[in-house]
């Protein structure tokens, strides 16, 4: 029969041919022939049953866009393999989502369970894809060593379903190790699950070592801990007053965060869980210097996003920017967040409305909404417009070198040169990186000294451009000087640059180099 090979079936060809079936049998002839072709071809040749066993396995461990976990085996028989599993909980996953998933291939482990190499590359788009499609998933950075078991995979899984994680990342996982006590699956459950059930009850997560006598010294009873750097506590009847007042008296650098079960049930939304609100108010209280002990409340909401945005969720990092749109007292910093995740998933549109809402003449103006609305524009190719905002930004903070360094980009890369010049003479303190574009004007003026003078700086810079590599490759040649550097920085240059990016800055600015 004739088949097309999924592409990332490459990656498992050196362990495939580990295989007695595979060790004669040529990968280009799988699935290339015809029944009645491979009659003709091998009729009298002892190969053809090694090749029909090769294909008869193939077919057995490819279906559609899945690759079989018998697949993985063989190469984790040799390598650990570093990935992502995922969990697709709703019926119907790839039916409802096969127009956004239908260009990629996943190991399957059964109907709700997948693995997907970082090697095969795309991941993070895979949950930009998914993210933007609201679609209901759970997925987990994980290093495989060996065949994962079930319970292994459930486990992982079920961390991040009990902290509210779509992606839950190595380095998000490093994060929670300052929060919570333990990442035992079974035992942070157990202690949710009462909670739920406890309508009297609090949770609390503090890094207090004292905290059980001062809960006892309100009068609570502790119904369940666990103990780590950071104490995670159930307990019932606990007197919000008077072990804030407690605190309040008694400031010092540990932080405690409370949820209420009477919070809990007020804030809650769907897909939360108890834990993650637990997180926030421990968070909150860590931002606020002058307090200690923090009850979970609308604009933790706020703080939830940025937590979830640092570990790169950005699924629930807008979930929870939206629900902190009402209680939020930052609504400036909420609305470069939001946008900027926006932005992210490709939704220019929608990123700039929200940006434009914040500039509105009843509110003072925040350069940083210019500079990211100027990103849109730029994105968008509206350079006049990408431009009034840089300006902009510029303009309210004279000395951001980031705003300034953006605005020069842009009016190099647009060829405002003569306005580029006018900007750069008006700058004190030049950065290395203005000094180099000082360089670049001064070689479109023709004035080589000038522009040697400054371009030679990119030497000792780590985010050195092909352009300014080329044209100091030609000042070298200019001035006589060491040939031997030229040839190295022309073939750094032509490294970064394309062949046609290469030939237009040659007829630009006349180099024969």
């Amino acid at each position: 029969m004739v088949k097309n090979l999924p592409p990332n079936i490459e990656w498992f060809i050196p362990y495939l041919q580990n295989l007695e079936i595979f060790k004669e049998t040529p990968l280009k002839e799988i699935f290339k022939h015809s029944t009645e072709e491979l009659i003709k071809i091998y009729e009298t040749s002892k190969d053809l049953l090694p090749l029909l066993l090769a294909e008869r396995f193939l077919w057995e461990n490819i279906e559609d866009n899945f690759f079989s976990y018998k697949l993985l085996n063989l190469v984790l028989k040799k390598r650990k393999v570093f990935g992502y599993l995922f969990f697709f909980p709703c019926k119907n996953f790839w039916n409802k989502n096969k127009k956004i998933l239908s260009e990629y291939f996943f190991i399957k482990f059964s109907e709700n369970y997948y693995f997907y190499p970082s090697e095969w590359g795309n991941a993070f788009k895979i949950l930009i894809s998914l993210w933007k499609e609201k679609a209901k998933f759970f997925s987990v950075e994980v290093n495989l060593y060996k065949e994962p078991s079930e319970e292994y995979i459930k486990n992982n899984l079920k961390l991040a379903q009990i902290l509210e994680f779509s992606y839950l990342s190595q380095k998000a996982l490093k994060f929670l190790k300052n929060y919570l006590p333990t990442f035992e699956v079974e035992k942070l459950s157990e202690i949710t699950d009462k909670f739920l059930k406890t309508k009297e009850s609090s949770l609390v997560l503090s890094s207090k070592k004292d905290i059980k006598k001062d809960l006892k010294r309100v009068g609570a009873k502790i119904i369940k801990e666990l103990e780590g750097e950071n104490k995670l506590l159930l307990v019932k009847n606990l007197d919000l007053n008077q072990i804030i007042w407690l605190y309040e008296k008694n400031l010092d650098i540990n932080k405690t965060g409370v949820l209420p079960w009477e919070v809990w049930k007020k804030f809650k939304n769907k897909d939360s869980t108890p834990l993650i609100f637990l997180i926030g108010a421990f968070e909150h209280a860590k931002r606020i210097n002058q307090i200690s002990i923090k009850v979970f409340e609308g604009f933790t909401y706020h703080v939830l996003g940025d937590l979830y945005y640092e570990w790169k969720d950005l699924g629930k990092a807008l979930k929870y920017y939206l629900l902190a749109r009402n209680y939020t007292k930052q609504p400036i910093e909420l609305a470069l967040s939001e946008s900027a995740i926006y932005y992210t998933f490709g939704d220019l549109d929608r990123a700039e409305k929200i940006l434009r809402k914040e500039l509105c003449g009843c509110k003072k103006e925040d350069p940083l909404i210019h500079y990211n609305l100027a990103l849109i524009y730029l994105k968008k190719e509206k350079g006049e417009e990408a431009k009034y905002h840089l300006y902009k930004a510029h303009l309210l903070d004279p000395e951001n070198i980031i705003f300034r360094e953006a605005l020069i980009k842009y009016l190099w890369d647009f060829e405002e040169y003569e306005e580029l010049g006018d900007f750069l003479n008006s700058l004190k303190n030049l950065s290395l990186k203005e000094k180099i574009y000082f360089g670049k004007f001064y070689f479109y003026k023709k004035e080589y000294e000038k522009a040697f003078k400054y371009l030679k700086d990119v030497l000792t810079f780590k985010e050195r451009d092909g352009e300014t590599l080329l044209f100091l490759a030609w000042l070298y040649l200019y001035f006589n000087k060491e040939k031997e550097i030229s040839q190295i920085l022309l073939k750094e240059a032509q490294e970064m640059l394309s062949s046609e990016e290469l030939e237009k800055i040659k007829k630009e600015f006349g180099l024969e180099i």
